[in-house]
């Protein structure tokens, strides 16, 4: 079975990781319930406050969820690219979303609807194995962020990040360094000074604008549990 209904949620769908190892007729399903559409940069996926009927998926592009607080300042909880997914809780709550998703990167963005996709959960114990796997994952991060923004030093949030990006000891940077700097609760200038930091204690390097490299991953980790 091959789904024909549209090639763009098909190659969306293959890509994030709850569905590419399902079967094909189950993957056909999920691209029969989805829908695409293009975003541009700035625009709002959802916002506080709205009800979501989707679970979402990124094709292309990138998309930035963060939570406000009282006085407005963002946290940035996460930022998505391809094959990432994201509004996953409208499939287990009925509760307004406490969160916003802009689109910071034009983006191509695959809908899954949210009510046939908890029928196909149903029916495909390997997809709700992995999406409660994802969840557990997701909690894990949140609860370590939270950790890591209220009692960690400024210095030790920024090694952190960095070791949480790495590969083979490189970090390239997909977002600004503004949205870094929120993700951790700091603000840029102070990102900047932690980075300059960790770079004059020679465990990082920076390459470029962009891209950071560890020195030694072994050494950092042992560095950053003493600040």
């Amino acid at each position: 079975m091959i789904c024909k209904k549209n090639l763009e949620p098909k190659s969306c769908i293959l890509y994030v990781p709850i569905f590419k190892n399902l079967s094909k007729d189950e993957q056909d399903a999920v691209c029969l319930i989805s829908t695409h559409q293009k975003r541009s940069k700035g625009s709002f996926i959802y916002t506080s406050g709205d009800i979501l009927n989707s679970l979402y998926v990124i094709h292309r592009g990138k998309v930035k969820v963060s939570k406000f607080n009282d006085e407005g300042k963002e946290q940035v909880i996460r930022i998505l690219e391809k094959g990432d997914f994201f509004g996953e809780m409208a499939i287990f709550s009925e509760e307004l979303m406490s969160s916003t998703a802009e689109v910071i990167e034009d983006a191509v963005i695959c809908l899954v609807d949210k009510d046939e996709l908890k029928k196909l959960m149903v029916t495909s114990p390997e997809l709700s194995f992995k999406m409660m796997t994802e969840l557990s994952k997701r909690l894990v991060k949140a609860e370590e962020l939270i950790e890591n923004t209220n009692i960690q030093k400024a210095i030790y949030r920024v090694a952190h990040l960095l070791l949480e990006n790495h590969k083979n000891g490189i970090v390239t940077f997909k977002t600004t360094k503004q949205n870094l700097a929120k993700q951790v609760g700091l603000t840029p200038e102070t990102f900047s000074r932690k980075l300059k930091e960790l770079e004059s204690l020679g465990l990082i390097i920076t390459l470029n604008h962009k891209t950071i490299e560890i020195v030694n991953i072994e050494q950092f980790k042992d560095e950053i549990m003493r600040f």
